[in-house]
């Protein structure tokens, strides 16, 4: 798929969404001798639609209520750049005509958000973007990949490294790291451990041609992971808490089910892929997001498809996953990820 139309509405939304479902009826309730089992939730996920509405998700009913939206945020959500730190949860907007790059900043207690308009540096042209933010609690700082020329990936130019200050809302650029010096102009998906961030990027448009990434922010280097055990990108990373290892989703070719990808387990010391093996068929929703740690639990938590919509929930500590069906997802799209939980 190339991208050539300056001002392109939806970048990073309508590209990566390979999957379409349709809804399911309610489940049949279990019985037991003595009455009806009641299922309850322990916790409810909040999912962000792209034009900016909020729902949550029970753990385990699955069943999704609306829970109103962030004001002023309309249709071009980088899911990407959708990253926390303990009080608030950052969002970017790439607008056009004009060019209005927003950063959106939700209060994870109360619910309420704020607006800040950012400004790039001049190196960066005229329309220049973030693909991906990740909080840095080390630096109490966000980290961000910034292309310039946003709206037409395909054009050669810069994809550089930056801080945002939290404060001041500052574009700091670190220097001698651009992805596009090694010939990258997409990212899909990234994740910071310690002071090295993982990112899945290709040097085209295309998911599958997604390599891993480790760019080493102390020591300005950067290099290609292996990831000899898939034909195609480790997507919608997401850090297994405590430990070096990653959960990644991989598109499967050529298999005749629309967005099929199977979930992997990646570490990096070792450069080693390991695949669930246990889980059935599934697919993605959407590929250019990061997979959702719920560090209440140190569940890893995302939305797939599998006859309709359904919670995908991994437990590294017992190496196992649960698959719960949404049985009401008329609210919900494909261009949709969970941001944020609430512990009942």
């Amino acid at each position: 798929m190339k991208f050539n139309l300056r001002r392109l509405s939806v970048i990073f939304l309508s590209c990566f969404t390979l999957f379409s479902c349709s809804t399911n009826s309610d489940p049949t309730p279990e019985k037991e001798d003595s009455g009806e089992t009641i299922v309850q939730d322990n916790y409810q996920y909040v999912a962000l639609r792209n034009d900016g509405r909020l729902f949550t998700i029970g753990d385990q009913t699955g069943v999704v209520e609306d829970a109103g939206r962030i004001s002023g945020l309309e249709f071009n959500t980088i899911f990407n750049t959708v990253t926390s730190s303990s009080e608030n949860t950052y969002i970017y907007e790439a607008w056009f005509d004009p060019p209005q790059p927003r950063l959106f900043i939700r209060n994870r207690t109360s619910g309420n958000s704020q607006m800040v308009e950012l400004e790039f540096p001049d190196e960066f042209g005229n329309v220049p973007g973030f693909m991906s933010l990740d909080w840095d609690p080390s630096q109490g700082n966000l980290l961000g990949i910034i292309r310039e020329e946003f709206d037409i990936p395909s054009l050669d130019k810069p994809v550089k490294i930056a801080r945002i200050h939290p404060d001041t809302y500052e574009i700091q650029v670190l220097e001698n790291l651009d992805l596009n010096s090694l010939g990258y102009r997409n990212v899909f998906s990234s994740q910071l451990i310690g002071q090295k961030l993982y990112v899945s990027a290709s040097k085209n448009s295309e998911l599958i041609d997604a390599d891993l990434l480790e760019i080493d922010l102390a020591v300005k280097t950067l290099k290609v992971l292996s990831q000899e055990s898939i034909n195609t990108g480790l997507l919608n990373l997401g850090r297994i808490p405590e430990t070096n290892s990653l959960l990644g989703f991989a598109p499967q070719l050529n298999t005749g089910y629309s967005g099929a990808v199977k979930p992997y387990i990646y570490d990096i010391e070792n450069e080693q892929l390991d695949l669930l093996e246990a889980v059935p068929r599934i697919s993605g929703i959407h590929f250019a997001h990061k997979t959702f740690v719920n560090l209440h639990s140190g569940e890893m938590v995302a939305l797939i498809g599998k006859e309709g919509y359904n919670l995908f929930k991994y437990d590294h500590s017992i190496n196992d996953f649960e698959i719960t069906p949404i049985p009401n997802p008329d609210d919900l799209s494909t261009m949709i990820v969970i941001i944020d939980v609430i512990k009942l």
